[in-house]
């Protein structure tokens, strides 16, 4: 191993330590975490806060390996198309900083105030465990449903193209998400686990899946998990939901479990095939200039581009 490599690999496992660190805290620390970073009470709890970071630690580690011996397509792990999804992913957190905390209240006041009868009787008194795995599944099938509704709806669509548009899927796809999108998606998922009445542990432990389950079947890897197919969504399927041609369209539609696009007919069949991915539009402003002007201004065209879009139609 020559001794740049080696330096690489150092810094990483330093990395790693310092992750570990958060941790490590004692719960009488998580107080102090509120009055430190007061600007993220409101959309991070602070017991999040002291997993996500070796959480994601974690997986890149996981996925950077995978990709060096499964690639999809082959390049580096750095690619342009990774550097601006990672672009949309601090706006992501500073726009979540800035109004999602707001979101969240006003969700919870209206779930609180108009939808409160849709309280599952009696899951409070259930085994943590149960009410977790119920929620879990409540909050996952609305996930798909939500899916569906912003394929189907042109106007919604609209939105949701962007994250479709990504011609190298990476580990910050994910993060590709219009904010319009994402406000349609959470009020509907939001209410799952209001539903079925999870306690704080319970919405940490939903949270970390779902920050960081995605970014894995996102990556440019080529891995099918086997078995776990039939139960899980897989970096395959994933990819060929984001199939640029039309007959990968309007199929695998599932954020966790594959089994409701099983039940629902909705599951591709093949399991062996990766197509290109993308969006069959030609005025989508894929990403081409490097540097951090060009990233800026591509992501500014690309936020843009809905409402473009939908002017074209009318």
């Amino acid at each position: 191993m020559v001794a740049a490599e080696r330096g690489w690999h150092l810094a990483w496992l330093l990395l790693g330590g310092l992750c570990l660190i958060p941790a490590t805290l004692p719960l009488s620390s998580l107080p102090l975490l509120n009055d430190v970073l007061p600007a993220l009470a409101h959309h991070v709890l602070p017991e999040k806060a002291r997993y996500s970071p070796l959480g994601y630690w974690l997986l890149l580690t996981l996925v950077w390996q995978a990709q060096r011996r499964w690639p999809v397509v082959s390049g580096p792990f750095l690619s342009l198309a990774l550097r601006q999804d990672m672009l949309w992913y601090v706006t992501t957190m500073g726009l979540r900083l800035l109004f999602l905390g707001a979101w969240a209240h006003a969700v919870v006041a209206l779930y609180t105030h108009y939808l409160g009868f849709l309280t599952l009787p009696g899951v409070a008194h259930w085994h943590p465990a149960a009410q977790f795995v119920l929620g879990v599944l409540l909050a996952d099938f609305t996930r798909w449903l939500s899916h569906l509704i912003r394929h189907k709806v042109p106007l919604f669509w609209a939105f949701h193209s962007v994250h479709h548009s990504q011609r190298d899927l990476n580990l910050f796809t994910d993060a590709r998400v219009h904010p319009v999108d994402r406000m349609v998606s959470s009020l509907i998922t939001s209410f799952a686990l209001l539903i079925t009445g999870n306690g704080v542990p319970a919405v940490i432990l939903w949270m970390l899946i779902e920050t960081l389950y995605p970014k894995f079947y996102h990556a440019n890897v080529r891995l099918d998990l086997g078995p776990l197919r039939y139960l899980l969504v897989t970096p395959q399927s994933h990819r060929v939901h984001h199939g640029v041609e039309h007959r990968y369209h309007d199929c695998n539609f599932g954020f966790l479990f594959s089994v409701w696009d099983r039940l629902f007919g909705t599951q591709h069949p093949e399991h062996r095939i990766w197509p290109a991915t993308g969006i069959p539009d030609a005025d989508f402003p894929v990403e081409r200039e490097d540097g951090v002007i060009g990233l800026l201004k591509t992501l500014g065209r690309q936020l843009v581009y809905p409402f473009l879009s939908l002017h074209r139609r009318a």
